[in-house]
């Protein structure tokens, strides 16, 4: 990073886009293995008071001011479908899906604050999002693998604190997954029958 970056709050993340970088460990000043745990670049999302966290290698593009076409007689998590690009992408409530009534119902909403793109393979959805904060480090506990509380849904891979706020830290598959459950359609994670 140059000093005129370093004037300018930029900072040098060539790392975070070399996914070698975490997965065969980084060196070390004296040239032997880091003994940190493995981290996740993962980028964080409100909606109403609660926070959600997304690896950034599964998101696709954030929409900022998205305009949304409801789908008749769709399920209540299904908000509608946009228009990103000349790609048609469903809409999905994460407050719906999670039990809540969701503060963007189908019926008042016009626009939606921010729309997150999550694409797993071919397939691609948007989730809506008051607010982004930005990115951060996700650093995996180096015991066992850290389970979400039982009244997580099953998309939740974790559950951890980030200043002083709650994050769900949601697997993107299983999500996409799950919208296409809750909607009744072959969920892209099911095998498909001979």
């Amino acid at each position: 990073m140059s000093a005129d970056g370093a004037s300018r709050g930029e900072r040098d993340t060539a790392h975070f886009a070399n996914p070698a970088y975490h997965s065969q460990g980084a060196q070390g000043d004296q040239g032997g293995p880091i003994s940190e745990a493995a981290s996740t670049t993962i980028m964080l999302l409100r909606l109403g008071m609660r926070w959600f966290g997304l690896d950034v290698r599964s998101i696709e593009e954030v929409a900022l001011k998205g305009e949304v076409t409801r789908v008749p007689t769709a399920p209540s998590h299904i908000l509608g479908v946009t228009t990103l690009r000349g790609r048609l992408v469903t809409v999905v409530g994460l407050e719906q899906m999670i039990g809540g009534r969701g503060m963007h119902s189908r019926e008042t909403m016009a626009t939606l604050p921010r729309l997150v793109v999550v694409r797993d393979g071919e397939y691609e959805m948007a989730v809506v999002a008051e607010g982004i904060q930005g990115m951060t480090e996700y650093v995996h506990p180096l015991d066992t693998e850290q389970e979400p509380p039982p009244s997580c849904p099953g998309f939740v891979r974790a559950e951890f604190d980030w200043n002083g706020n709650q994050v769900w830290l949601l697997d993107a598959p299983r999500l996409i997954a799950s919208a296409a459950k809750l909607a009744g359609i072959l969920s892209p994670l099911e095998e498909v029958e001979p």
